[in-house]
């Protein structure tokens, strides 16, 4: 599939879920190292303090929560978080940040083909015990292809971290021409237009993933993973102490024709479809606020 513009991206993209919402916030609402939850009655309990950041959701002690990190410049650096169905062999969703560092580029999917992997670095998450994390003989005959969650471009300021992208915990069964359509599309209007940006955000936080509630799915062709009917992403941007967020909900499909705005709904609509609470470490106060109302505009979208 050719490789469309941003521009084109943005009126005749997929069809997706759009939530925005801006708040203006004081210092004295802001957490200022993101961990401030002592006025939210719904955030993390766990001491965790990856439990305890922005992007996480609220979690389910039902299900494994594992960040993956590395060492890059000296500093402990988280790549991405999930929460992950053992029984699915699939994960819920995974959550990471932009920010300045991130946003570094220093290593490409291609430089794969020059080292030992071949162009294949694709492996089982060595943080899953195995027979629970699937491995490629899961993908075979499934009737999709190994589609990234966190995208491989998305952490490309290192090896390390572009080869955790990898990780079989990271995959979903996506339709190919989905996974290198519009779903890499949102992919890119999230990098190119929102992530880059300093004049938009100075952090992103990003949920992504394939929804696999009951009736949310159908099994693969060979009966080892789930199909999502639906795929999602819940986006948060904070720029000097000023909130916004918007959320895509995305059939599962080859093609469309609807733009991101046709199918605009809040984060709490989002959170009716997909079971998941979204940015519960956000104080009451802003959470409240950003989630309940769609603003496509304010992201640039028509």
């Amino acid at each position: 599939m050719s490789h469309r513009t941003l521009s084109s991206l943005l009126t005749h993209a997929v069809c997706l879920t759009t939530l925005v919402w801006a708040v203006s916030c004081t210092p004295d609402d802001s957490p200022a190292d993101d961990t401030d939850i002592s006025r939210n009655d719904n955030a993390n309990s766990s001491t965790s303090a990856y439990a305890r950041m922005l992007e996480i959701p609220h979690l389910d002690v039902s299900h494994p929560f594992i960040t993956h990190t590395t060492t890059y410049n000296g500093r402990e650096t988280v790549t991405y978080s999930f929460e992950y169905d053992e029984a699915l062999h699939h994960s819920r969703w995974v959550a990471f940040q932009w920010y300045d560092v991130v946003n570094e580029k220093h290593w490409f999917r291609s430089n794969w083909y020059s080292t030992s992997w071949g162009g294949d670095p694709f492996q089982p998450d060595p943080a899953l015990d195995d027979g629970v994390c699937p491995d490629r003989s899961y993908f075979t005959g499934s009737g999709g292809v190994r589609g990234h969650l966190c995208a491989s471009e998305d952490r490309v300021y290192s090896r390390d971290a572009n080869e955790q992208t990898f990780y079989y915990s990271n995959m979903s069964p996506m339709d190919y021409d989905f996974n290198g359509g519009f779903w890499m599309d949102l992919e890119i209007a999230v990098r190119d237009t929102w992530a880059y940006k300093a004049s938009f955000c100075d952090t992103l936080y990003v949920v992504k993933g394939g929804a696999i509630r009951e009736g949310e799915y159908r099994l693969s062709n060979n009966g080892r993973l789930p199909i999502p009917k639906h795929y999602f992403m819940a986006l948060l941007c904070r720029k000097s102490g000023t909130y916004k967020a918007i959320g895509f909900w995305v059939e599962h499909k080859p093609t469309t024709t609807n733009t991101f705005a046709d199918c605009a709904v809040s984060i709490d609509q989002l959170e009716q479809l997909t079971g998941i609470d979204f940015f519960c470490n956000l104080p009451d106060k802003i959470e409240d606020a950003v989630e309940a109302t769609c603003y496509p505009a304010v992201w640039g979208l028509r």
